[in-house]
This record gives C-alpha cells, sequence and structure tokens, in this order.
C-alpha cells in the first residue's frame, strides 16, 4: 500500500511540474511591436520578393507587398493586384521638409486603389515612351514607377502640374517623365544618394528621402 501511494503522489508531482514550466513549448512573455514612426506614419511590413518575370503565379511570390519602413537605397518593388478599370489616378504631387526629423518628404494623391510601384535610382531621367532625356532638377535621380496608373482624365486632360521646382535639403525637384498606357513615372531629383523610405496612407502613397 505504501509503495502504491508514493507512486502516485510522485507521479502528481511530475504533472505538477511540467505544466508550471510549460512543457508544451509555449511562453507567457508578451511581445511587443512597434507601431509609430518618425513623422507620424504607421510602420509596415517589408517588401516581399517578386517573382522574375512579375507573373501572378498563386504561389508565395505572388503576394501583395506591402512597403517597407527601413530606409535603403536600393530598388524596391511593392505589388498591389488592382482590377481595372477604374484605372488608379494621379491627382497630386505634394512635398515638404522635414529638418527637424532628418527627412524630406513627397507625397502622391491616389484617387482609387493604390496601385503597385518600384522605386530605383537611376543615371538620368528620360521620357516614356520616347526615351529622350528629361528634365529635373538635382544631381541624383529616384524613380517611382506606378502600375496600373494614370495621370490625365478619360478625355486626355492631366489632373495635375507635371512638374515641380524644390529647395529643401536633399530634394531638388520632380517631373512626371511618363504618363502612358497605364504607367505612371516620376523622377525626383535629389542632391545626392541618400536612404529613403516609403509608405501607404488612406488615398496616397508618401516617400521620404533622407537629409
Amino acid at each position: 500500500m505504501r509503495t502504491r501511494f508514493l507512486t502516485a503522489l510522485t507521479a502528481a508531482m511530475l504533472i505538477v511540474t511540467t505544466a508550471a514550466c510549460g512543457g508544451d513549448g509555449s511562453s507567457d512573455t508578451p511581445t511587443t511591436t512597434p507601431t509609430g514612426a518618425p513623422g507620424g506614419a504607421p510602420t509596415a511590413a517589408a517588401p516581399t520578393a517578386t517573382a522574375p518575370g512579375g507573373g501572378s503565379g498563386g504561389g508565395p511570390a505572388s503576394r501583395p507587398a506591402r512597403p517597407t519602413r527601413t530606409w535603403t537605397s536600393g530598388p524596391t518593388t511593392v505589388r498591389h493586384d488592382v482590377p481595372v478599370p477604374p484605372v488608379p489616378r494621379l491627382t497630386g504631387v505634394r512635398s515638404a521638409a522635414h529638418p527637424d526629423q532628418g527627412f524630406d518628404r513627397i507625397v502622391f494623391d491616389i484617387a482609387g486603389r493604390i496601385p503597385g510601384y518600384q522605386i530605383r535610382y537611376v543615371d538620368e531621367p528620360v521620357r516614356d515612351p520616347s526615351g529622350q532625356p528629361a528634365n529635373v532638377p538635382g544631381r541624383r535621380f529616384l524613380q517611382i514607377r506606378m502600375e496600373p496608373a494614370q495621370a490625365h482624365t478619360d478625355a486626355g486632360q492631366a489632373t495635375q502640374p507635371r512638374a515641380g521646382t524644390l529647395s529643401y535639403p536633399m530634394m531638388r525637384g520632380w517631373a512626371i517623365t511618363g504618363d502612358f498606357e497605364g504607367v505612371v513615372t516620376i523622377v525626383i531629383g535629389l542632391d545626392d544618394v541618400v536612404g529613403y523610405r516609403v509608405g501607404e496612407l488612406s488615398g496616397r502613397i508618401y516617400l521620404d528621402v533622407a537629409a
């Protein structure tokens, strides 16, 4: 009888000890995720990889990417599956310097859903589709290519000015260098090659450059 009692007591103690140590592999430690960033813009996940050739297959590479809040100087691709018509329309370009926070910002107002876009540095700004040089103030050039998108009405009238000159710490100007067959290309003139970050809010895409 004593042997049975000791065996039962030992088993009960093992069960209690296992439960107290989290024997299922779980942890009670809370995880904290940042919810803000300089400039009051929300934090977003980094872009997912784009499949070669931009295919739209059913694998993970076809999932829409989100903009990154991490500073980078390399190319960025953000994909959004946007059914058309209607084609997302660029309706305004706004900008401001934020010297106290160390960046200049340019904002692209979009009517409709946010299109996909690619951002990268280019050697020289050129016009799409002619390939002729485009006049953009600055010594270095950051290009954003939106698709599907247009910067004109269905009647062919431009929805906002085609260029602007700036005198910010880093941004020198910008120009719409392409608005053709559902693709809008904008080149931003900078004083140097610097890091940038991109994000989205309701009805707009914003792009920050370090200054």
